[in-house]
């Protein structure tokens, strides 16, 4: 049920933290991968090397997510190089500290291109493509628990994350009768670089807020996205499957 091979998967932002944590178990799992990066090549060189001891392809390339014609040549580069996306990881993403009085519009929109139109942009391009070439394809997501319950101080980070799981319950009702599942991830803390301020900062009072009693790796968020790509999950769909340690109990 988790074997890949022949499987070509897409993941947004793959470089660093849940994204390339989520390359590796996809390559070691059989499939083919690619991704983008957006600045730093040596880290995207570095992940894609990491990977050459699998027997999948592996491609990456550059990528601006919130400009919707790099991300259609980006995607057209990845079907000339694997012929198909079969699987797509929507997990780029930024989340910045903003006062809502403070916050500027150029803040505002910046999230909303990076965290919201991003996702729109790959998965319009991606379903199109499933469905011309008849694929029973998977969408994963990566929301948030701030998309669910709100997060002070990161009020455009959440909006992007709400809209993100509606997103995902609409595409899964509608893409369903075409063999498309669509699900979400939905982290709390995690220990990446996006994070590693705020937890440095928190000196330890985080890890106590959480019933298991440590701050989540990206590894231990990319074996439930791989797992919603899988064959065991072929009945789940519309699902927000939360990855918070217990911070957030969602009913």
């Amino acid at each position: 049920m988790f074997d890949f091979k022949g499987k070509n998967v897409l993941i947004t932002g793959g470089s660093r933290g849940i994204g390339a944590a989520t390359v590796k178990l996809f390559m070691k799992l059989g499939a083919n991968t690619a991704f983008n990066y957006n600045k730093n090549f040596r880290l995207a060189e570095n992940l894609a090397e990491s990977c050459a001891k699998y027997e999948g392809q592996i491609y990456f390339n550059e990528c601006e997510i919130s400009d919707y014609q790099e991300v259609s040549g980006f995607i057209q580069k990845v079907i000339d190089k694997l012929g198909q996306i079969d699987i797509l990881v929507n997990n780029a993403g930024i989340w910045e500290y903003g006062r809502v009085e403070e916050m500027t519009v150029d803040q505002w929109r910046k999230t909303m291109q990076v965290n919201l139109d991003s996702a729109f942009y790959f998965t319009h391009l991606v379903v199109k493509q499933m469905k011309e070439k008849g694929l029973k394809g998977s969408i994963i997501n990566i929301t948030s628990t701030a998309g669910q319950r709100g997060e002070a101080f990161h009020s455009h980070y959440a909006a992007t994350k709400g809209a993100l799981i509606s997103f995902t319950k609409s595409l899964a009702a509608e893409l369903g009768p075409d063999g498309i599942r669509v699900n979400s991830v939905a982290p709390g803390w995690v220990n990446t670089d996006m994070s590693a301020e705020a937890l440095k900062e928190s000196n330890g009072s985080i890890e106590k807020q959480l019933p298991i009693g440590f701050i989540p790796e990206a590894d231990d968020l990319a074996g439930p996205i791989v797992f919603l790509a899988s064959k065991a999950a072929r009945a789940i769909t519309g699902e927000i499957l939360n990855v918070n340690g217990g911070n957030v109990l969602c009913g």
